[in-house]
């Protein structure tokens, strides 16, 4: 199981909105916010060289950085989130994916009302997922897995339907209320209000066959 990046320390509580794990899961956050948060060893790995093309970026080499962080793009099994992260950052210097491209949903994030509060599903492209239940606990899933990854897709092509009506989103604050659907692409965040029960169908296979191979003992 692949680790989270972060560092947990002092940490808010799993899943509130001021969550850096949930704010995680959407792989949209600044890339100066992003480099903050990483614990690195100067080890090479796609992190390291995202780091390194922050560094170009801040000291104005700004062609230089954008260069470092498309070669990440070019690794060989590429997580999704770290491709949207790329993405996020190479927006941040004022470059756009191509239209076709741009509009591709690499992931979803699924936010829930559930007693007063939030359950947030997340489900990529390359079959890792994400689970933070409203009492606090987590899945995190990043095993290769046909059956888990066949899950994630059906829950991202749920979402194609109801693309059209998606407006952009901005920020990963929680929900004032009613659930919604975030589409993650390499040309930004769009949301989807009170997605429709194919999607929320979808959702719950995943998050039900998630939690039952952590009560097998498979996660």
């Amino acid at each position: 199981m692949t680790m989270m990046p972060f560092s947990e320390s002092d940490s808010p509580k799993l899943g509130s909105e001021a969550d850096p794990i949930r704010q995680g899961f959407f792989a949209c956050q600044p890339m100066n916010v992003l480099v903050q948060r990483l614990k690195l060893d100067g080890s090479p790995g796609p992190f390291q060289t995202f780091a390194d093309a922050v560094e170009l970026a801040n000291l104005g080499k700004k062609e230089e950085a954008k260069s470092r962080l498309r070669s990440i793009l070019g690794l060989p099994s590429l997580e999704t989130r770290i491709q949207l992260w790329v993405w996020s950052a190479l927006r941040e210097l004022g470059e756009r994916p191509d239209s076709k491209s741009g509009k591709e949903v690499l992931g979803v994030v699924v936010e829930m009302p559930m007693r007063g509060a939030y359950d947030t599903l997340a489900a990529y492209q390359d079959g890792s997922a994400r689970y933070l239940n409203f009492s606090g606990k987590a899945i995190f899933w990043d095993q290769k897995d046909v059956a888990v990854k066949s899950l994630c897709q059906r829950l991202i092509e749920s979402t194609i339907p109801e693309s059209p009506r998606a407006v952009p989103r901005q920020d990963t604050l929680l929900p004032k209320s009613g659930s919604r659907v975030t589409l993650l692409t390499r040309s930004g965040m769009y949301v989807i209000s009170e997605p429709p029960q194919s999607v929320v169908a979808a959702g719950s296979a995943l998050m039900l066959e998630l939690m039952q191979r952590v009560k097998a003992g498979k996660s």
